[in-house]
């Protein structure tokens, strides 16, 4: 006789649902659907806090960069620090020796100290057009100009003292005419001279 019977009939259909007749069984299909369950919602649930976390941990790379960049730098700076310590006693040297001005009357006040010095009497001293700094800068302008003389009198001696120490004076010049006018003082080789020269200066260093 056929098993007509609904158990029968879903055996014969359905073979691997039978072991979804006991109750043991049934809870642990109900396990695995849960689990199933709980790690698709827990996926969507999860994702933002993997995507904060890679940002974060991208953020912090680009901190360590940025960190690293800055320790450079200030490794630059020290080290420039130094070479700056080391030459600080040479930048008054060199904006006395070209200065960022014309300083016309400071250039008159070392010549005129010279000129004590080396037992010379000056006579006239007279500064020409001082060259104008023009905004829209020249190719190749490297320094600006002006010309100035210097008349005097004294002794051969006294005046190639003062020739030499005006030549090797800090501030920087160009002697362009020296001339011996005529001899004052024949007994006592007192002459008068004439100094023709240019005063160069920068804008900026």
């Amino acid at each position: 006789m056929q098993n007509n019977s609904k158990e029968g009939i879903i055996n014969k259909n359905l073979p691997g649902f039978q072991y979804l007749t006991t109750e043991r069984n049934q809870k642990f299909f109900g396990l695995v659907l849960t689990l199933c369950a709980l790690s698709f919602f827990g996926f969507f649930a999860i994702k933002p806090t993997i995507s904060t976390i890679l940002e974060l941990q991208k953020e912090v790379k680009d901190n360590q960069y940025v960190l690293n960049q800055i320790d450079v730098k200030i490794e630059n700076l020290t080290q420039l620090g130094e070479q700056y310590s080391n030459l600080k006693d040479d930048i008054p040297v060199v904006t006395n020796a070209v200065p960022m001005q014309p300083d016309a009357p400071i250039l008159f006040a070392q010549i005129q100290s010279i000129a004590q010095t080396s037992d010379i009497t000056i006579k006239k001293l007279q500064n020409f057009e001082v060259e104008i700094i023009r905004n829209d800068k020249e190719a190749n302008k490297n320094y600006y100009s002006y010309s100035f003389s210097v008349a005097g009198s004294g002794s051969f001696k006294n005046i190639s003292a003062f020739m030499q120490k005006l030549v090797n004076m800090g501030r920087v010049i160009n002697i362009e005419t020296f001339s011996i006018n005529n001899v004052a003082d024949l007994k006592n080789g007192i002459a008068e001279f004439d100094i023709k020269g240019t005063a160069f200066f920068k804008d900026s260093l």
